[in-house]
């Protein structure tokens, strides 16, 4: 993984030093601005990575022009530094806005820092994306897990709520008529706390009423020690019509979580799944399918999601999170996040993507290397 430029190179990248927002783009392209302070400030708000511990950081920043439009900010406390360095990669569809986090100990003895992503109030953010307004607008870092609460149950976010956007044709539970939508080919997870190693019967509610053909939208339904489920719905039981698939499901691994998630189907021709309703049971009051398809054993479950609707809710408390990373003397740890820029409809998933800091970096400069070509040279003449 390509490590950012330290600022002892930077000279010949031709910065200067920065009081003011900088602005990062792609030719031809509206500009997003970075603060003094690093925060990246989009037209849905404003992302800010902070050292809060070691405390007391200094901040110092740099406007780089070349390869690329970029700004560099640096937080130093003690031996520890964060260093940021945010530019526009105008990969497709639309491009997006990159933060290169590095966290480096200059010191000779162990260290920790700890990151704050500071995020805006109305962002849902999940485990990989945050949303706003259900736009997929943020992608946290790969391979490193932040801390942060979490409730008894809930959606592991990155999807979309879509009420009243299924059109059941016959009486049935309510919960059938609103949806969660994994835009983009997102899966839908959730999490149900269990006792260790307990057994439930969980029972996943399904609508289509958007595609008309078998073969249009398929999943793959999951519960923890379980086996998966395909769903094709409008094969299964037709178009607005209800149906529910139903597993025996255990806490396999005994954390006291029990995981259920829909996919798409890799064949799928639409990619991005839905789930009306989620029913959890102990498995000996598990009812039969007519009495939940028709709503009248909701009130038994123990646990009733009406997914996408009214009493659906997030995993995680809206706030702040924090990344506590350790730290080797010399050791270097680089962060990825990735931002929807104007004009995007939706940020890459930072579980599927391809896109790594070096190829990132690499369309980023070649955009402006394509623009503004190389001068030409007169050839020296050879000596005789």
């Amino acid at each position: 993984m390509r490590i950012p430029i330290p600022f002892a190179a930077a000279a010949c990248l031709a910065v200067a030093a920065a009081s003011a927002d900088i602005e990062i783009r792609s030719p031809g392209f509206e500009p997003s601005q970075v603060a003094p302070d690093g925060s990246l400030i989009e037209p849905w708000g404003t992302v800010a990575l902070r050292l809060v511990a070691p405390a007391g950081a200094a901040v110092e920043q740099q406007k780089q022009d070349e390869p690329m439009p970029a700004a560099i900010t640096v937080s130093k406390a003690g031996p520890v530094a964060l260093r940021q360095t945010a530019y526009r990669a105008p990969i497709w569809p639309e491009g997006t806005d990159v933060i290169e986090a590095l966290a480096e100990n200059g010191g000779e003895q162990p260290a920790e820092a700890l990151i704050e992503l500071a995020l805006p109030e109305k962002m849902n953010l999940g485990e990989a994306i945050g949303l706003i307004e259900g736009r997929p607008s943020l992608a946290l870092p790969r391979g490193i897990l932040p801390s942060r609460e979490e409730r008894d149950w809930g959606c592991a976010g990155g999807v979309s709520a879509l009420r009243g956007w299924a059109k059941p044709d016959r009486p049935c539970d309510p919960a059938f008529k609103s949806v969660a939508a994994g835009m983009g080919g997102v899966a839908i997870r959730y999490r149900f706390a269990i006792p260790p190693g307990g057994a439930r019967t969980v029972v996943l509610g399904f609508c289509e009423s958007h595609h008309e053909t078998p073969n249009s939208r398929m999943m793959i339904a999951t519960a923890e020690g379980a086996a998966p489920h395909r769903i094709d719905p409008v094969a299964r039981w037709g178009r607005h019509v209800p149906g529910v698939v139903r597993f025996a499901a255990i806490d396999a691994n005994r954390d006291g979580r029990l995981d259920v998630a829909v996919a798409p189907d890799p064949s799928s021709a639409d990619r991005n799944p839905i789930l009306n309703a989620i029913w959890v049971f102990d498995p000996p009051a598990a009812p039969d399918d007519a009495p939940i398809l028709a709503g009248t054993s909701s009130p038994a479950a123990e646990r009733y999601v009406d997914v996408g609707g009214e009493n659906d809710q997030s995993l995680y408390p809206p706030g702040n999170i924090r990344y506590a990373i350790p730290l080797q003397p010399g050791e270097r740890r680089e962060l990825l996040f990735l931002a929807r820029c104007p004009g995007a409809r939706a940020v890459a998933d930072p579980t599927t993507t391809a896109w790594n800091p070096a190829s990132l970096r690499k369309a980023a400069a070649d955009v402006w290397k394509a623009r503004w070509p190389e001068p030409a040279t007169t050839p020296t003449p050879k000596l005789p």
